[in-house]
């Protein structure tokens, strides 16, 4: 009667290594794809916010009979009373965590963000064709 040995199969270190080179290597592309897309997100949730702050204020001076001019130094005080905003924290900075630039120009209020700027000189197809407005 024979006897089988059974012999075991072990992982060697060279195998390890090229599985660990695999799995980094794919987690650099998704990474490199996915920043990307946060990028977009940031400005999506500029572009938003920009328009959302926008329409708060003209419905403040059109409720309140408020001056225009006033608005640039207590547009954050306006948009953290209103009724219709839930979380003014987040409210008041763009995606890149810097606050909005609110001004007056032409009896018009007007909401800048820098970085929503830069990025749409960059990337000027962004939001189909309308750019910056």
């Amino acid at each position: 009667m024979k006897i089988m040995l059974l012999k075991k199969k072990y992982v060697t270190l060279i195998e390890m290594m090229i599985v660990m080179f695999l799995i980094a290597l794919i987690i650099g592309v998704v990474g490199y794809n996915y920043r990307g897309s946060l990028e977009e997100g940031k400005a999506f949730k500029t572009k938003a916010g920009m328009e959302k702050i926008a329409t708060i204020l003209n419905l403040s001076v059109a409720e309140n009979s408020e001056s225009l001019n006033d608005l640039g130094t207590k547009w954050e005080d306006i948009i953290r009373t209103s009724p219709l905003v839930s979380d003014a924290n987040s409210l008041i900075r763009d995606g890149w965590g810097q606050k909005y630039e609110v001004t007056v120009e032409n009896g018009k209020v007007v909401v800048r963000s820098p970085k929503y700027e830069e990025y749409t000189k960059s990337n000027p197809t962004l939001f189909g064709s309308e750019g910056n407005k």
